[in-house]
């Protein structure tokens, strides 16, 4: 057996992926979530990113007769709020509903409009000249449009004459640089059945122009209830809204091997009870719909930083270590993979979800062994608060193996809290933050019982192999394989 400590260091990840997928993540402790102060007593939904660093978003036009809701623009201010939105003739002109997908790389916008002819919502597209748009044109999608049936006229007393495409697409977005399309459909017919009520579909660009036929994102985004606004982020993340649930909630997944993993819904702040979708995201801002407030208005919310906010408290006194304290047989000879958890927080940080992949191919040269799932907590909050939270954590990527394959019973989940830190006197975020962990190791009936003092002494080991100035900058070297 090969003897070798995986670490997984911040190290590794470049600033633009920890951008990327840590986004949301962002905002938990540094920013307030509010609605945008130009949201008023209406209902403000279908909101999208623009040109000129605007979104697109939709209300009924107050100065109207009519309470339908029309396309209006708001610019993003550098503290990250809405200006007072403008009613945009030139949109409304176009006569698309819902959110749109703006390709600033090729100067086009995507949208949904009602097709007369096929009696339901279809694709279009608009091309930008001189500051312009120009009339949407219906995309042209492999599967889509009318056509002539394949049976004769007389065969089928004109009954099948002509065959009916598929339709009913809504709320594109845009990803691959322009190059892809998601969007919500609900289709029924063989080779592209749903999944559930609505589902997240998406087209690709072909080298002609035109668009492949609509594939499902399959049963690990889609659900048995309804699936919408499909955003896609650095084409590495996934937000949604889903129903799976039961709430309207925003959910997430991330793009492996080429794969969407298993989607799973996402914490508070930005979820609530309420009904909580159409996020959209870049590298500074999160925009999102909710009714959260008193008034039950669907509203434009987002973040605002807080420079009160204390983001980490001071470092409290560590108790002293109980007597040693028996863990099961450990077999030494596979050692531990470390996933490093946010603050307070009881699932994998997004830098760290590609590592997991590694760990399962690790567990799997060991078949039939039992593994010990430890989870971890930094110095900060009670013994009795850290126990809990670091079962929490264990147990949390207990499950995500389980949906692996590994059958439950070779799996033990265990919770440490505080007891065992990798860094006994951390003095910055990045050390506490290395403490916040889990690890994940063989158990054998065969070898002898190992206590927590020789658990400790083995990590203290791996850790003088760090270089003592290693600050968890970007440019720190990466520790890999050990």
């Amino acid at each position: 057996m090969r003897n070798k400590v995986i670490i997984v260091s911040l190290a590794a990840i470049s600033l633009v992926s920890i951008g990327l997928f840590a986004i949301d993540r962002k905002f938990v402790q540094e920013y307030n979530i509010r609605a945008a102060s130009m949201s008023k007593s209406v209902d403000e939904n279908n909101i999208s990113f623009y040109r000129n660093n605007q979104i697109i978003l939709f209300k009924p036009n107050t100065k109207g007769k009519s309470k339908k809701p029309v396309p209006y623009t708001c610019t993003i201010k550098p503290d990250g709020d809405l200006s007072k939105p403008k009613f945009s003739k030139e949109l409304s002109k176009l006569g698309f509903t819902g959110t749109v997908a703006y390709d600033s790389v090729n100067g086009k916008l995507y949208m949904s409009r009602y097709n007369n002819q096929e009696h339901d919502y279809a694709l279009y597209e608009s091309e930008g000249a001189k500051g312009k748009w120009s009339e949407p044109v219906q995309m042209k999608i492999d599967g889509t449009g009318t056509k002539r049936g394949t049976k004769s006229y007389m065969l089928t007393a004109g009954w099948n004459y002509r065959e009916r495409g598929l339709t009913g697409f809504r709320n594109p977005s845009i990803a691959m640089g322009g190059n892809r399309i998601y969007f919500t459909a609900k289709l029924s017919r063989k080779g592209e059945g749903n999944v559930g009520r609505t589902d997240i579909y998406y087209i690709d660009k072909k080298p002609d122009g035109t668009w492949t036929r609509p594939t499902n994102c399959g049963k690990k985004i889609n659900s048995y209830g309804n699936e919408d606004y499909a955003f896609c982020l650095g084409d590495t993340v996934l937000y949604y809204m889903s129903t799976a649930r039961g709430n309207v909630d925003i959910w997430k997944s991330y793009l492996i091997n080429g794969e969407w993993i298993k989607g799973d819904v996402i914490l508070d702040p930005i979820n609530t009870h309420a009904r909580d979708y159409n996020l959209i995201a870049d590298a500074n801002n999160i925009f999102l719909i909710s009714n959260r407030d008193e008034k039950g208005h669907d509203d434009v919310w987002l973040f605002r930083h807080n420079p009160d906010t204390a983001i980490i408290p001071n470092p409290v006194p560590i108790p002293p270590d109980p007597e040693p304290m028996p863990i099961v047989d450990i077999r030494k000879d596979w050692n531990f993979v470390l996933f490093y958890f946010d603050f307070d927080k009881d699932v994998l940080t997004e830098e760290f979800l590609r590592q997991f992949n590694e760990l399962v191919t690790e567990m799997r040269q060991f078949p039939g062994e039992t593994f010990e799932i430890a989870g971890h907590c930094d110095q900060r909050g009670s013994d009795r608060y850290n126990q809990k939270l670091s079962e929490r954590r264990a147990n949390h990527v207990k499950n995500m193996l389980i949906q692996e394959g590994f059958p439950s019973y070779q799996l033990v989940a265990k919770g440490f809290g505080e007891k065992l830190p990798i860094i006994a006197a951390p003095k910055s975020e990045d050390e506490f933050q290395l403490n916040r962990r889990v690890e994940v190791r063989i158990l054998s009936k065969d070898t002898s019982s190992v206590s927590s003092d020789s658990v400790r002494t083995s990590r203290e080991e791996a850790e003088k192999q760090m270089p003592e100035d290693y600050k968890m900058s970007p440019d720190a070297p990466s520790l890999g394989k050990m």
